[in-house]
């Protein structure tokens, strides 16, 4: 890999990981068992990263993300994270 996107790569890593972190912390945690269900994945053939949450017996985890009537401050979890840290993406170009 040319070390230009190896750079980028490691710059996308970074920016999935905080947005994991942040996302992570405005989920419900009601059980724990959304925000131990989240993961990044590799975007197979291109360079990027994508974070999830749910999957499995975590079938919820999108109608949480759009509907909680009991905390709707957690709503938009994962877009409010990605909305914060995607501003900034310059600075994990530059290594933070």
């Amino acid at each position: 890999m040319p070390e230009t996107l190896r750079k980028l790569d490691v710059a996308v890593l970074s920016l999935a990981t905080t947005i994991h972190r942040d996302a992570s912390n405005l989920a419900p945690r009601e059980t724990g068992n959304l925000i131990s269900s989240g993961r990044i994945e590799p975007i197979n053939g291109k360079t990027g990263y994508r974070v999830t949450f749910g999957g499995g017996s975590i079938a919820y985890a999108r109608r949480r993300h759009y509907e909680n009537r009991k905390n709707p401050h957690t709503l938009h979890y994962l877009q409010k994270a990605g909305d914060k840290n995607s501003r900034n993406f310059a600075r994990y170009l530059k290594g933070k």
